[in-house]
């Protein structure tokens, strides 16, 4: 798991007590990275013309800083034209594909590209990307509120960021709107097939719209989104090249509740060719033996490539890691489609992390006589590697003992990226 932390080194270098009689003639940046001078300034502060200060040099470069996109920043300045000195800005940006994609869940209102447009146009330096330890998160916050402001709407926004699962294999920067609630109202579907796989297709389709229509409308990175949902049919049935084309969004308010919003949507859905499975490759690990995926594989060579099954093979992979403390454990599926074939060879990756240990369990709403009973027969202790699995065993296992099987339990566990701990608290009652 990655956490970048931005080192400031400002190096201003002149008296400034000097500084207060000169302007500036010019403003040069160094190693811009994939950022425009104008993108710079608007952010930095500094034109040609402005005095120079102490305070106008350092906030310039606080402010590149604060952004969370440049490891690095140093100003220096040219020698004296006149009364007139050119600026030179030195950074060092941090590469794009090491900071944390943004994901936008349920803005319904915008397209992607429209998003993108309109972020950059309050947030100069934005590419799609933020850092986990600058302010460019509460800009981008900042500029959405401003873009449905001018269409009208009233919001709550929250981000936070997603740790890795199967579903999204990397860090993610995830954006949402809370309030009011977007929910999927009704779903109107087309589809383009090859001869002779449609009538097979309808009631997948039928039963996926239904579905999705009893799910918050997700259109994000993050999460089950409304092309996973609308798309699960053709893909399981070996159609893993499935997109939806022409996607139409309305939304109204619900009549029911004026606190939500419906969606309705009108898509095609354009299947491709089936595919089936050519090859199917997992190099055993001391944690995933050759016959723990034997026992757990559902595909084979010659299979459809069923996307569903595949999802249950890689979840069965990855159970093995989560028992081990590794929490954040993920398992790749690295396909290969071969367009003349229509087949696809797998391989699987499990990327598991790092291992997480128990810091502190709480268990509350216990007797005395109860609470005893559990000290003594609760095996995991701060410190051990932490078994998700041990937890919801434990509690259902608990009729066993007697002051505890009047009660039935619930459990949270809260679990810290950086420190790799875990807190638990287990709530019991009567």
């Amino acid at each position: 798991m990655r956490s970048l932390r931005v080192l400031a080194a400002l190096l201003i270098l002149a008296p400034f007590a000097a500084q207060a009689q000169y302007s500036i003639a010019s403003v040069t940046y160094k190693h811009p990275g994939p950022y425009t001078t104008p993108e710079f300034a608007a952010v930095s502060g500094l034109e040609a013309g402005q005095l120079l200060t102490q305070n106008s040099l350092g906030n310039a470069a606080q402010h590149l800083l604060d952004t969370g996109l440049f490891s690095d920043a140093t100003i220096d300045y040219t020698s004296a034209t006149g009364m007139r000195r050119g600026i030179v800005v030195d950074l060092k940006p941090i590469p794009l594909d090491k900071l944390l994609p943004a994901s936008f869940e349920n803005f319904v209102w915008f397209t992607p590209a429209e998003l993108t447009a309109g972020i950059h146009a309050h947030v100069p330096l934005y590419r799609g990307v933020a850092s986990d330890a600058g302010t460019l998160p509460d800009d981008i916050q900042s500029a959405l509120q401003q873009m449905l402001a001018a269409k009208g709407i009233t919001a709550t926004i929250s981000h936070t960021i997603l740790e890795p699962t199967s579903a999204h294999p990397i860090r993610v920067l995830s954006f949402r709107i809370d309030q009011p609630t977007i929910r999927l109202g009704v779903v109107h579907l087309s589809m383009e097939a090859p001869a002779g796989a449609a009538p097979a297709l309808t009631p997948g389709l039928q039963k996926a719209a239904s579905i999705a229509t009893r799910s918050p409308f997700n259109e994000g990175l993050a999460g089950l989104t409304l092309q996973d949902i609308l798309l699960s049919s053709v893909r399981s049935a070996g159609f893993i090249q499935a997109t939806l084309d022409n996607l139409q969004r309305t939304v109204a308010p619900s009549p029911t509740n004026p606190k939500v919003l419906l969606v309705t949507c009108t898509a095609r859905i354009v299947t491709g060719d089936p595919y089936k499975v050519s090859t199917l490759t997992f190099n055993p690990t001391p944690l995933y033996s050759a016959a723990d995926f034997a026992r757990d594989n559902k595909l084979n060579p010659g299979d459809p490539a069923n996307e569903a099954d595949l999802a249950k093979t890689q979840a069965s992979i990855s159970a093995a890691y989560l028992s081990h403390g590794y929490l954040d454990i993920y398992t790749l599926s690295h396909p290969v489609p071969d367009t003349t074939t229509h087949t696809v060879a797998y391989t699987l990756e499990p990327i598991p992390g790092d291992i997480y240990h128990l810091h502190t369990v709480t268990p509350t709403g216990l007797s005395p006589e109860a609470l005893q009973e559990f000290n003594s027969a609760w095996q995991l202790k701060p410190g051990d590697v932490y078994n998700p699995a041990y937890v919801p065993e434990f509690i259902h296992k608990n009729t066993a003992l007697k002051h505890l099987s009047t009660y039935s339990g619930s459990f949270q566990a809260s679990a810290d990226p950086t420190t790799h701990l875990v807190d638990l608290t287990l709530t019991f009652a009567p």
